[in-house]
């Protein structure tokens, strides 16, 4: 028997949930919206971080705050005062529950765990139809949060591949004042690798291993890296791995698939929700759901996500440009510009509410001449090789 809605979302990862909770709050019931989930149940498989520039929804379910930052490198190190805009961590695990504590409660949106999709939405008169698992469904519109496909080299500009473990010591190993945000660990062969170390209390904290290169790596890939990290910044000591978590995130893609047909948008990290010269995507798709959700209730059309400024695509593509062609100078670049004189001004550019002299900046915290060889490189490049980034 069919489904009929009104709003047919497609994945409740992140972006999907993220709108699905914001419409479960509005008191009306004239827009029925479906989400399609493939997961039977959630638990906490991956961490959102970010700078709280202001106020937000998801306050009373942050897992730790930090004011204070640092970055290191073989000759180097900086450390960062964020108090201004304080680096967050939300597990997922309290993000799904809180978001399916909405759903649960509402009348008007339905969450399908366990259910898979058996056939690409095909549109019939001014409806989509959805094959499912549990048989079809259909609505006047769509949002499509799935990945378009497995990552592949050559989609992307870079690709942030990890892998981490939240552990346990034998101990107080850890200060869980400070958040280390890159301890650079040198380049592989075409790629910056780095770790990245949360510090939850002093005796557990998320360690990854990170790396910008060109190719998505998978966990196999990154092991080896990994397990020295954790013995590394466990000091050695008896640990308890609590979690794993693996992920790939675009910097800078390509391109994003075309919508099949009107009604049909695309959204999430993989459809253009992550910013591309850091790969950070949960407060631009929460702005992004945010901005969908009032569409809705209004029967505007749902868009995907917005394009960035100018500017702002201009920098980032120069930047991943530079990272990519020279992994070697890659930490000095991030040392540089975090180890600037108001480091807020890198925050603001970082979670997209920098001013134009914010970008000025940061790029006078960059070395001039290697980025004005990169722009000139680029000016004579075949076409076929520059960046379009989304």
């Amino acid at each position: 028997m069919g489904t009929d809605a009104d709003l047919i979302v497609l994945g409740g990862g992140c972006a999907g949930l993220s709108l699905a909770e914001r419409l479960a709050e509005s008191p009306e019931r004239r827009h029925r919206t479906l989400v399609i989930e493939a997961r039977s149940a959630y638990v906490t498989d991956r961490t959102w971080c970010f700078w709280r520039t202001a106020p937000h929804r998801h306050d009373a379910v942050i897992e730790k705050t930090w004011t204070r930052l640092q970055l290191r490198s073989a000759g180097r190190s900086v450390l960062v005062d964020c108090s201004a805009a304080p680096y967050q961590m939300l597990e997922s695990g309290a993000f799904y529950e809180r978001a399916e504590s909405l759903i649960h409660r509402s009348a008007s949106v339905d969450l399908q765990l366990g259910t898979r999709i058996i056939a690409e939405p095909e549109r019939c008169g001014d409806r989509w139809f959805v094959q499912t698992t549990r048989g079809t469904v259909s609505g006047r519109r769509i949002v499509d949060t799935r990945p378009a496909a497995v990552p592949r080299e050559g989609e992307a500009a870079l690709w942030q591949s990890f892998l981490g473990h939240e552990v346990v010591c034998d101990g107080n190993h850890f200060d869980d004042s400070v958040a280390t945000l890159m301890d650079f660990g040198g380049c592989l062969d075409d790629g910056v690798l780095f770790h990245y170390v949360l510090p939850i209390t002093r005796n557990r904290a998320l360690i990854e291993t990170t790396v910008f290169g060109p190719r998505p790596l998978s966990a196999a890939r990154l092991a080896r890296h990994q397990e020295a990290a954790v013995d590394k910044f466990c000091r050695g000591v008896p640990r308890t791995i609590m979690r794993v978590e693996h992920g790939i995130l675009p910097m800078g893609l390509k391109t994003v698939p075309p919508s099949p047909g009107e009604g049909y948008v695309r959204a999430g990290v993989m459809n253009g929700g992550a910013r591309p010269s850091t790969g950070y995507a949960f407060q631009r798709i929460q702005r992004w759901a945010h901005d969908s959700a009032n569409d809705v209730r209004s029967g505007r059309t749902v868009s995907g996500h917005a394009a960035d400024p100018l500017i702002r695509r201009e920098m980032d593509q120069l930047f991943l440009r530079v990272v990519r062609n020279h992994p070697e100078r890659a930490a000095g670049l991030f040392l540089n510009i975090f180890g600037m004189k108001d480091p807020v001004r890198i925050i603001r550019f970082l979670t997209d509410t920098g001013s134009l002299t914010d970008c000025v900046a940061v790029i006078a915290a960059l070395p001039t001449g290697q980025f004005l060889r990169e722009i000139w490189s680029g000016m004579w490049a075949p076409s076929q090789n520059r960046l379009e980034l989304v």
